[in-house]
């Protein structure tokens, strides 16, 4: 197996308000092969000229090929990809302030969702065609940033961004209440719901108990803290409580999780 990948971190402060990363990942692989993607707190564009890779999400049972541009959204539970061959992918990975700025529609639209690129930017399959013809990575990079720069009006949704990023960066904060997220944006509690639901993909009561959940998914594979302190770090009262809780966002209990076969941060690997 031949594998390769590249990285790109946001250097300005208006792309770092919302995009994470780009990212080039390629591999070659003659035996089929089974990923299953656990929620990540993420979104993603993502340009495939793989071999044909297959998706099956078993919670909505809906299964299909994936297209050449498509747009993940923030997921609550697991997904499956099925690989054979080469699998070729350049992506960009958001938060969910990403999906509204660049799209103008709802983040939480986008929810538990592969949607074919073309469905939702007309744009998408141009830039797709570029990226082909331009190998190189910071070639690629470069295209990705511009398509962004001239999609993208920040001065029309600035004050609604630094509420977002505002919301954002108290997501880690595991004892705040709704009603505390409403004091520090100055939202009453039925405009905050629509306001998280438009820019966070989920009203507040689900963004405390995802960021929760988030916490638990990295320490519990990037630190050596036991199971029961993660869990009270993260704000569940008791273990059978953590356990349920992340379970309903996993399928795995903590423990399977923790020891799973795992490449990339909530990507197991499945032996075939």
């Amino acid at each position: 197996m031949t594998k390769s990948s590249d990285i790109y971190f946001p250097s300005g402060e208006i792309e770092k308000t919302f995009i994470n990363s780009i990212w080039r990942l390629s591999e070659n692989e003659l035996n089929e092969r089974k990923e299953i993607i656990l929620p990540k707190g993420t979104v993603e564009i993502i340009f495939n000229f793989s071999d044909t890779i297959g998706y099956f999400n078993p919670s909505l049972q809906v299964s299909k090929s994936l297209p050449t541009v498509f747009i993940n959204g923030i997921n609550f539970k697991p997904f499956e990809l099925t690989k054979t061959g080469r699998q070729e992918f350049i992506g960009i990975q958001l938060n969910s302030i990403g999906l509204q700025l660049l799209f103008n529609t709802p983040a939480k639209e986008f929810n538990n969702s592969v949607l074919e690129g073309k469905e939702v930017c007309s744009q998408l399959d141009n830039i797709a065609d570029q990226l082909f013809y331009n190998q190189t990575f910071s070639q690629q990079v470069e295209i990705l940033l511009t398509w962004i720069r001239r999609k993208i009006e920040i001065s029309n949704s600035q004050f609604s961004i630094s509420r977002a990023k505002k919301l954002l960066s108290l997501g880690s904060q595991h004892h705040l209440t709704v009603n505390h997220f409403c004091e520090q944006v100055c939202l009453s509690d039925r405009q905050l719901r629509r306001f998280a639901q438009d820019w966070l993909s989920m009203n507040m009561e689900e963004f405390i108990q995802y960021h929760k959940y988030l916490y638990c998914l990295h320490h519990l594979r990037l630190s050596e803290q036991t199971l029961t302190e993660i869990g009270l770090e993260a704000g569940y009262y008791d273990q059978s409580h953590f356990i349920r809780e992340f379970k309903s966002y996993t399928n795995l209990t903590p423990k399977q999780y923790r020891f799973a076969n795992m490449e990339y941060l909530g990507h197991i690997n499945v032996r075939l």
